[in-house]
């Protein structure tokens, strides 16, 4: 995701991320650490959202593009994410200590997105020769764990599980463009979690997770993505309460937290096309004579090593679901946001006058200020969307009657 403040950044002033997809895949649904039956099961969920709103580096809420860009401006973004569950024990019959006696699961996610902006956010961006809008691939997740022993304690059932995930940075990543379905770094995420249920009616799953964030080379969108992203801490809490065999009802927590700031190694803000003096003479102070002496400016951010403060983001979560059988089960869900902070850092930038080249173009001129420009950092690692959505699940077990 990204934003600018300055005039300079007319272009970083879209969201470049959907819902964080690692933050997904960490969000517990109905009995998402139960003690599962062993067998094959297949889920597919949709995550539908219109990006309006971000958090900027103080927790407040700002439309996207403000103030550069007109009301109205978004971010329009889904997810299909594809995933195939295997519950089982390959060492029940061996006297492997601890895996002979637990079962174990793995699971292998598979991510589509689309994602696009409105056209003015589209206008502002190709000004810094930025693609609008990516669609394709996704990253992909692979995770395997094992179950712990099941205890109960009166009308209490509880059981625990511990598993680790690996993201290959498989998705589509372009470094021209505002918006990636791919991340372009790897993750290791360990994950501690548990499951409850109390007289067989209420039910709780949580977990934490810590996200191991290798470096990202090949920042895109002007070097505004991390290239040395935080760790991560992820915290959620999902309660749910069973009305009838068919019909359960949820509502849940999560909190994610960066470990320290984000550093920005290759930050390279620079417009191909000139930019308007009514953009930038007001914000940049310029004296009153060189906005009168043309009416056009280039800019060029002084090269260094930027840091955020650190982003974190809090939300709820609210959902219902049909369970068909023992078979199928279908949910509908919306994620708010309550709270967050996102990624901002300020930035030296360079003006220069815009020179008519006689070709009917511009050409760089002298140097005509220093100034700077706080930037918002962009995609899943640097960016906090005040934006809610909605997940449309269904699940599916093959061998189930």
């Amino acid at each position: 995701m990204s934003c600018s403040r300055a005039a300079v950044a007319l272009a970083c002033t879209v969201l470049a991320a959907t819902p964080a997809q690692a933050g997904i895949v960490f969000t517990p649904h109905l009995s998402e650490y139960s003690k599962l039956p062993a067998g094959q099961y297949t889920e597919a969920t949709l995550v539908l959202t219109e990006i309006e709103k971000i958090y900027d580096e103080n927790g407040k809420v700002v439309r996207v593009g403000e103030p550069f860009v007109p009301a109205g401006a978004s971010t329009d973004a889904a997810l299909l994410l594809l995933k195939s569950l295997w519950v089982g024990n390959i060492f029940r019959d061996t006297k492997v200590p601890i895996l002979s006696t637990h079962p174990q699961f793995c699971r292998v996610i598979g991510v589509l997105g689309y994602q696009q902006n409105t056209e003015q956010v589209g206008d502002r961006t190709r000004l810094f020769g930025a693609k609008a809008g990516a669609n394709g691939l996704g990253d992909a997740f692979g995770l395997c764990g094992i179950y712990g022993d099941e205890h109960t304690w009166g009308p209490l059932k509880l059981n625990g599980l511990l598993a680790t995930t690996v993201k290959f940075p498989i998705g589509r990543y372009d470094t021209d463009a505002v918006l990636n379905t791919g991340t372009n770094y790897w993750s290791y995420i360990p994950q501690l979690a548990f499951h409850g249920e109390i007289f067989g009616r209420l039910y709780l799953d949580g977990t934490f997770a810590y996200q191991f964030n290798e470096n990202n080379g090949s920042p895109s969108f002007l070097g505004l993505t991390p290239t040395r992203p935080a760790d991560w801490r992820n915290y959620e809490l999902n309660v749910a309460w069973k009305f009838t065999e068919h019909w359960f009802a949820d509502v849940g927590y999560g909190y994610r937290e960066s470990v320290g700031p984000n550093y920005y190694d290759k930050v390279d803000v620079s417009n191909e096309e000139p930019v308007r003096a009514d953009d930038v003479c007001a914000q940049f102070n310029l004296p009153p004579g060189q906005c009168n002496a043309t009416n056009q400016f280039f800019v060029q951010s002084q090269p260094g090593t930027y840091r955020d403060d650190g982003v974190n983001g809090t939300a709820v979560t609210a959902g219902i679901y049909y369970i068909y059988r023992t078979s199928s089960v279908i949910n509908l869900r919306a994620f708010v946001p309550v709270d967050g902070k996102g990624a901002r850092f300020n930035v030296p930038l360079d003006v220069y006058s815009a020179v008519p080249d006689g070709q009917g173009g511009y050409t760089r001129g002298a140097q005509v200020s220093t100034t700077s420009s706080d930037l918002f950092g962009v995609q899943e690692a640097a960016a906090i969307s005040a934006s809610p959505y909605l997940e449309l699940r269904f699940t599916y077990l093959f061998w189930a009657p």
